[in-house]
C-alpha cells in the first residue's frame, strides 16, 4: 500500500514523534492518543456526508485521456507478459524441480520462477522511457500506476517461491497441494484488492476529499481486506497450516491494519511504512532460511549439510543485522525519535560496525561448529550399524562440550567489542565478569575436573555406550554417558554413577581382536617378487577400503606358499576389531578377487576365501565364520 502525500522532513514535526527525554514518554504518548482519538471519532462523525463528499471529489477527478489508457493498457500488458512467461516456463520450473541434489534443484527452480518477474520488470522499466516517457513526466500517476503493478507482480512471485503450487517436496509452508493452490489464488486477489484501494485513497486525496472522510474510507477498505484476510487464514488452518504460523500471520494482519488506520488518521505513515519494511524483510529472511533448512533435510551429503548449515547460519545473521538496521532506521529515529536525527550518522557508524561484527561472528561460530562436527565424525563409514551408534555415543558427548565453550568465547569476545563500537563502557562488565568466573571456578573445582576429564576421556576412546568395561575392578556395561559422568550397570543389576574425575584404569571387554586368514589360491606357485607385489597389492587395496581400514589393527603379514594336490595357495593374516570383523568379513573376498584379476597371477577356482579365527589365551584355534568368492 502507498502512503498519503506527506513529506518525509514532516515525519519528524509530526505529533506524536518529537524527540521524547524518558520521564515526559508517558506524558508525550497520552497526549498522541488523546488526539488519535479525537481524530479518528470525528472520521467516524463524517459517515452521514461520505457520500456528498465523494461526489464532490469525483467532480474533480481528471477526465479520462490518453495517458489514463494508455497505462491502463500498460498495466494489462504487463500482467499478460508475466502470464505468458510463467506459463512457458512451468515445464521448466517442474523440471528443475526434480534435480537430483536437493540444493541444485531449489536454486533452479527460484531461477526459473523469478524469470517472468525479471522480464516484466524490465519491460516496465521500458515502456517508462521509451514508450510512456512524455506522459510520465507530465503526471505521477502513470509512473505510480506502473509502479504498483510491478509490486503486485512482485508479491506473486514471492507468494509462488513460498508455496509452489504443484510442488509439494519443496514447499516452504507446511500446506496440502488444495492449501496452498487456494493460498496462491486468493493471495493475488487480496494483494490487488489493497493495492487498488491504496490507488483509490491517493487519488480521493488527490481530488480533495476531506481528511476525516478519507480516513474513515481507508478504515472501511481495512477492515473489509482483514475480514478476507482472517476468512482466508481460516480455511488454511484445515489445510495444514501450523497453529503457532495462523496465530503469527493473524496479529501480523491486524496490526498491519491497525498502522493503516493510524497513518491515514493521524497524516503520518512513518509507523506504517517501518513495519511495512520490517515484515518484508522478516518474509524474505523467512523465505531464505527455509530454503537452506529445506536443502539440508532433503540432502544426504554430510559435506553438503555442513556447508548449507554455514550458510544458512551467516543468511540468518545477516538479516536480523537488516532488520534491526531497518528498525533503528525507520522507528528510533523518523517514527519515535528516541534518538536526536542531529546524533544518527555517527550512531549509524558504530551501529553498523556492530552489526557487522554480529554478522563474523555468527559465521565463525557456525565454521567452527562444522569443522568439530567433521573432525571427530569420520567421514568413511564405520564397519558396522553398532559401531555407527557407539561412535555417535561419543560424539554427542564430546561435541555439546567443545562447541559450549567456543561459542561461549566467541559470544562472549564479539559482545564486548559491540557494546564497546556502540559507545558503551565494558570496563564493568569485564570486571563482573572476572570476579563471577572466580567466583564459579572456586567453588566448582570438582564439577570442572569432571567435565574436562570426561572429554579426554571421550578423545581418548576410553569407552563407547553399551560396552562391557571394568572400571577401576568394577565391571559392568555402560548404560549412558553424561556430561560429568556415566552410569555403570554392575553384574549384580545395581547402577553406579561414577564421575569421570574419580576414573583411573578403564578396561575394555568388547575390544577384543579376531585373526582374519586370507587364502589366495594360484595354478602357480609366485615367485618372491611376485609375493612381495601381491602383499603390496593386498595390503593397498584392502585400506582403500574405509570399512575395512577402520577395522583393521595392526600389520598384515604374509604366510609361506602351501603348495596342494591342485593348487598353491599364499596365506595372509591380520587383525580385527570383534565389533567390526562380522560386517566387513563379506566385503573382503570380492574386493580382493576383482583386484586379483588385473594382475599376471593364475588364479584357481574359488581365489580368495577369508576366515575369522579366534586364538583363546592358552587354547587352540578356533575357526568361526568363513567367506569366500564364488
Amino acid at each position: 500500500m502507498s502512503a498519503p502525500s506527506v513529506q518525509a522532513d514532516a515525519a519528524l514535526q509530526a505529533p506524536g514523534v518529537a524527540a521524547i527525554d524518558g520521564p515526559d514518554l508517558i506524558e508525550q504518548a497520552g497526549r498522541v492518543i488523546d488526539q488519535f482519538e479525537m481524530r479518528f471519532f470525528e472520521s467516524l462523525l463524517s459517515a452521514p456526508r461520505l457520500a456528498s463528499d465523494l461526489a464532490n471529489a469525483a467532480d474533480h477527478l481528471p477526465q479520462v485521456n490518453d495517458a489514463v489508457l494508455a497505462t491502463i493498457a500498460a498495466g494489462f500488458f504487463l500482467i499478460a507478459l508475466y502470464g505468458a512467461i510463467s506459463a512457458v516456463t512451468r515445464p521448466r520450473r517442474l523440471a528443475a524441480a526434480k534435480a537430483r541434489i536437493p540444493v541444485i534443484a531449489m536454486l533452479r527452480l527460484t531461477a526459473w520462477s523469478l524469470l517472468p518477474f525479471l522480464a516484466t520488470a524490465v519491460a516496465a522499466r521500458f515502456l517508462l522511457v521509451h514508450g510512456l516517457d512524455d506522459m510520465a513526466e507530465q503526471s505521477g500517476f502513470v509512473r505510480d500506476s506502473l509502479l504498483a503493478v510491478v509490486v503486485w507482480l512482485a508479491s506473486l512471485t514471492f507468494l509462488a517461491l513460498v508455496l509452489r503450487p504443484g510442488i509439494a517436496h519443496l514447499r516452504l509452508v507446511a500446506l496440502n497441494e488444495q492449501g496452498a493452490r487456494r493460498a496462491f489464488r486468493w493471495g493475488a486477489l487480496l494483494l490487488a484488492f489493497a493495492q487498488l484501494q491504496a490507488a483509490a485513497l491517493d487519488a480521493a486525496e488527490r481530488a480533495g476529499l476531506p481528511r476525516p472522510s478519507l480516513a474513515l474510507l481507508a478504515a472501511l477498505g481495512a477492515v473489509a481486506l482483514l475480514i478476507l484476510v482472517l476468512r482466508l487464514l481460516a480455511q488454511l488452518r484445515l489445510s495444514g497450516l501450523k497453529p503457532l504460523l495462523h496465530l503469527c500471520l493473524v496479529w501480523l494482519a491486524i496490526l498491519g491494519v491497525v498502522l493503516w488506520i493510524w497513518g491515514w488518521v493521524m497524516q503520518n505513515m512513518a509507523l506504517f511504512q517501518g513495519m511495512k519494511g520490517l515484515v518484508i524483510g522478516i518474509l524474505i529472511a523467512l523465505a531464505f532460511d527455509r530454503s537452506i533448512a529445506l536443502s539440508i533435510s532433503l540432502s544426504r551429503r554430510p559435506a553438503v549439510m555442513r556447508l548449507l548449515f554455514v550458510t544458512r547460519v551467516l543468511v540468518d545473521a545477516l538479516a536480523i543485522a537488516v532488520i534491526l538496521r531497518v528498525i533503528a532506521g525507520y522507528w528510533l529515529v523518523g517514527s519515535l525519535s528516541l534518538i536526536d536525527p542531529g546524533d544518527w550518522p555517527d550512531y549509524s557508524r558504530r551501529l553498523n560496525f556492530a552489526l557487522v561484527l554480529l554478522v563474523c561472528a555468527s559465521g565463525l561460530a557456525a565454521l567452527i561448529h562444522a569443522l568439530i562436527e567433521a573432525r571427530i565424525m569420520p567421514q568413511e563409514a564405520l564397519g558396522s550399524l553398532d559401531d555407527q551408534e557407539l561412535q555417535q555415543a561419543r560424539v554427542s558427548t564430546v561435541l555439546p562440550i567443545i562447541r559450549f565453550s567456543l561459542l561461549a568465547l566467541i559470544g562472549g569476545v564479539f559482545s564486548l567489542v559491540a557494546l564497546s563500537a556502540l559507545g558503551i563502557d565494558t570496563t564493568p562488565v569485564m570486571a563482573g565478569a572476572g570476579i563471577l568466573g572466580l567466583a564459579v571456578s572456586l567453588g566448582s573445582q570438582a564439577l570442572v575436573k569432571d567435565v574436562i576429564s570426561g572429554v579426554f576421556w571421550m578423545l581418548d576412546d576410553a569407552f563407547r555406550l553399551g560396552e562391557d568395561v571394568e572400571i577401576d575392578g568394577k565391571p559392568g556395561r555402560i548404560e549412558r554417558i553424561q556430561i560429568r559422568s556415566l552410569r555403570l550397570r554392575g553384574a549384580d543389576g545395581r547402577l553406579h554413577t561414577i564421575p569421570y574425575g574419580q576414573i583411573d584404569i578403564v578396561a575394555s571387554r568388547s575390544r577384543s581382536l579376531i585373526t582374519a586368514r586370507i587364502t589366495i589360491r594360484l595354478t602357480d606357485s609366485p615367485s618372491t617378487a611376485q609375493q612381495d607385489r601381491l602383499l603390496r597389492l593386498v595390503g593397498s587395496t584392502l585400506r582403500s577400503e574405509p570399512a575395512i581400514q577402520a577395522a583393521i589393527v595392526g600389520k598384515i603379514t604374509l604366510s609361506d606358499v602351501v603348495t596342494g594336490a591342485h593348487a598353491h595357495e599364499l596365506g595372509l593374516t591380520f587383525n580385527l576389531l570383534r565389533v567390526s570383523a562380522a560386517g566387513v568379513l563379506p566385503l573382503i573376498p570380492p574386493l580382493l578377487h576383482e583386484v586379483l584379476q588385473t594382475t599376471d597371477l593364475a588364479l584357481a577356482q574359488d581365489a580368495v576365501e577369508v576366515s575369522l579365527v579366534e586364538t583363546p589365551l592358552g587354547g587352540e584355534p578356533t575357526m568361526q565364520i568363513a567367506a569366500s568368492t564364488p
